[in-house]
């Protein structure tokens, strides 16, 4: 068996056919274990909890593009087991090089199920909330806004927020309001170290991003 060596924490991947593997969450869950440490076909599939022969369709694939290194081989009774793990801790890809519909389908599942609870939770908090009112007006023909009406009062003591909005930043404005948004965020989830038994779990949707020159997702949407 050959030394395992040095383990980096991160290995940039970037040839496309290893990338395309990566980003595909269906292979993502087989190459979990290799990603933990070194690994047989047999102890995978045992941390896995997958039968050896689904596990063993994946190794070639991952060794093929580079996802795996072969470490050498496990001697035992019988034939030795080949040793495999990934070329670093942490796999990194840069963003370009995830092509715009992978990075839809890697990304977009978990955004729209984290958003459709925050949603959920919004709307159950608002309708407890006697004191808010939906305003509807108009500032042109054909042009209209919808928001939530309410006094200042009242909005001092109410626990939930929700914003949408688009507004024009000089690009060290936009730096900094993005900074601004961590650092709160940053701030509050220090707080949360130790409140395992305490509070209310919440959910929080915060984001800044450039209006976009291409429209991909939002292709057939209406332009307010």
């Amino acid at each position: 068996m050959t030394s395992d060596g040095v383990w980096p924490a991160q290995f940039e991947i970037t040839d496309r056919a290893a990338v395309l593997v990566l980003s595909d969450l269906r292979a993502l869950r087989y190459l979990t274990p290799f990603l933990l440490g070194a690994h047989t076909l047999t102890s995978a599939a045992e941390l896995l909890q997958r039968p050896p022969s689904t596990v063993a369709y994946w190794i070639p694939r991952f060794v093929r593009v580079g996802l795996l290194v072969h470490l050498g081989d496990q001697q035992r009774a019988g034939m030795p087991m080949p040793r495999y793990r990934a070329p670093g801790r942490q796999l990194v890809v840069p963003f370009g090089a995830l092509p715009v519909e992978r990075r839809a389908l890697l990304l977009d599942g978990g955004r729209m199920r984290v958003l459709r609870q925050f949603l959920d939770g919004l709307d159950e908090a608002v309708e407890r909330d006697a004191s808010l009112s939906l305003g509807f007006s108009s500032d042109a023909p054909h042009s209209f806004a919808v928001e939530m009406v309410e006094s200042d009062a009242e909005r001092a003591v109410r626990g939930y927020t929700d914003a949408w909005m688009s507004v024009r930043l000089t690009a060290d404005d936009a730096r900094q309001f993005s900074r601004d948004l961590e650092a709160v965020i940053e701030r509050y989830v220090a707080r949360d170290v130790g409140r395992r038994d305490r509070g209310k779990r919440y959910l929080v949707h915060a984001g800044i991003a450039p209006e976009p020159k291409v429209r991909w997702r939002s292709a057939n949407d209406e332009v307010p």
